[in-house]
């Protein structure tokens, strides 16, 4: 990589901000009760959290491969006529939110290229790369025409230029390419190929179901369809699920040209945010790393509080590992509207203050003269922070302290995380200006040494570059 401007998607002079953060599910050889597009189905809707503005499928009829796809939720795509015609033992899933590229139905995946024999290979992808700009000007050059603003399209492109090394080859070759994050699902009309970036910045777990193998962005997935954990798809690693079995191998000619044999860069965000709370990551349960982060921020915050109040509802492990510290009560007293999606991944500004305010509303007689501690799992902007401070007290809360179980997010995320320039991040305020512009009492951050310690892992085998600006792939 030449340099930090080349790892964004950019059609203008700055570079383009990373969006997206998708989930992943596939099926390979079910031949259960139900149908591998309903199992599919299943596994999507425990990722919903991922990502709601599309869901898509895959499937292979075994003589060529289709797709169906759309806008909005995983049961509004969904329909159960819809599951009904994908008849097939092999189906790949996508659910996204909105990304290098806008927000319409071309950039829904998994995206399908077919060649002129009709054979087709589609691909799902979580995750951003970071030579976008690079190769997407090098396959104009060379007539490439393209059909969405989504960099997965240029992994596509790829898998079918090298079709003929075989689905497992044509990854290889692809993989020797691209560069960034990429958990990423493959198939054609005989197999499934699931690969990751060499950093392993984004989860992808491997499942059994009886005879079928599953492919899933988080281990509650394979819960919400009965399967069994097998293990993690290693940094590096191709594995494809073939009418021969499970085959795996590294892609080492590429870990070994980027010297990165022993990296391991799972993106931090996954425990601070984006994973449900009751998934597993490199075999720790992240609500017990939520929690640990709350009983250490716990010794960093000040102020004298009477209740603490989780932000719903990834800030709730946290809060309890704050009032157990603390010995304060702990109440649920900002009301989540249930029928309302994730804040954080509202496309617009203005979308996401209006979600805030319809999303939460506080209890008044819980806070009204109390001083009360929020508990949120991060602050990016600071839209939740502000609406929340305006809203307790207009319910009568005394003071207003927030507690914060992440660092101030500094640096722009090139990995596929919606977090912005660092003109546009609540962390340029400093934290006397952030607490003033946000009307709260106080501000208190963890510090990135308490996520380590939380989740027991050493300083370099996370990726931490939103906090500290050491981005994994420009060492």
């Amino acid at each position: 990589m030449e340099n930090r401007a080349d790892l964004g998607y950019g059609y203008s002079k700055n570079y383009f901000l990373p969006r997206e953060k998708c989930g992943i599910f596939a099926v390979y050889g079910y031949n259960g009760p139900e149908s591998a597009a309903y199992i599919t189905y299943l596994g999507l809707l425990a990722l919903q959290h991922r990502g709601q503005e599309s869901a898509g499928m895959a499937y292979s009829t075994g003589r060529e491969v289709e797709s169906v796809k759309g806008m909005g939720l995983v049961d509004r795509v969904f329909t159960q006529p819809v599951i009904d015609i994908i008849n097939s033992p092999a189906v790949i899933g996508h659910v996204r939110y909105s990304t290098t590229g806008s927000s319409y139905v071309a950039n829904a995946q998994p995206l399908l290229a077919r060649a002129a024999d009709r054979k087709a290979i589609a691909v799902a992808h979580n995750g951003n790369l970071t030579n976008t700009r690079r190769l997407h000007n090098k396959l104009l050059e060379e007539g490439h025409i393209f059909h969405s603003t989504s960099d997965t399209e240029i992994i596509l492109s790829y898998l079918s230029r090298f079709r003929k090394e075989g689905l497992s080859g044509a990854v290889h070759k692809t993989m020797e390419i691209i560069e960034g994050a990429y958990a990423a699902l493959s198939l054609d009309e005989r197999q499934i190929v699931a690969f990751r970036d060499p950093n392993g910045f984004r989860p992808l777990v491997i499942g059994r179901l009886g005879e079928a193998y599953i492919f899933a962005s988080e281990t509650v997935a394979l819960d919400a369809v009965g399967a069994r954990f097998l293990r993690e798809v290693a940094p590096g690693e191709v594995v494809s699920a073939c009418p021969e079995g499970l085959i795996s191998k590294k892609n080492s000619l590429q870990i070994e040209k980027r010297g990165l044999s022993k990296a391991v860069s799972l993106c931090m965000f996954e425990y601070i945010y984006f994973s449900r709370p009751d998934s597993v990551l490199q075999g720790k349960s992240v609500y017990q790393t939520r929690k640990k982060v709350g009983a250490i921020l716990a010794d960093r915050c000040l102020a004298e509080l009477e209740l603490v109040i989780p932000s719903p509802d990834s800030g709730v492990a946290a809060a309890i590992g704050l009032a157990d510290s603390l010995k304060l009560p702990l109440e649920w007293a900002l009301y989540r509207n249930p029928h309302l999606g994730r804040t954080f991944i509202e496309p617009t500004q203005e979308g996401r203050e209006m979600a805030v305010r319809l999303k939460l509303n506080p209890v008044s007689e819980l806070v009204a003269g109390k001083k009360v501690a929020v508990v949120d799992d991060s602050m990016v902007r600071g839209t939740t922070a502000r609406v929340l401070v305006s809203l307790l007290r207009a319910a009568g809360a005394s003071e207003v302290h927030f507690c914060i179980a992440s660092p101030p997010y500094r640096f722009p995320c090139y990995y596929g995380i919606d977090i912005p320039l660092a003109s546009d991040l609540a962390a340029e305020y400093g934290i006397k200006g952030l607490t003033e512009a946000i009307g709260a009492d106080s501000v208190t951050f963890a510090e990135l040494e308490d996520l380590y310690a939380a989740t027991g892992m050493d300083k370099g085998n996370l990726c931490d570059a939103c906090f500290s600006g050491n981005y994994p792939t420009l060492k």
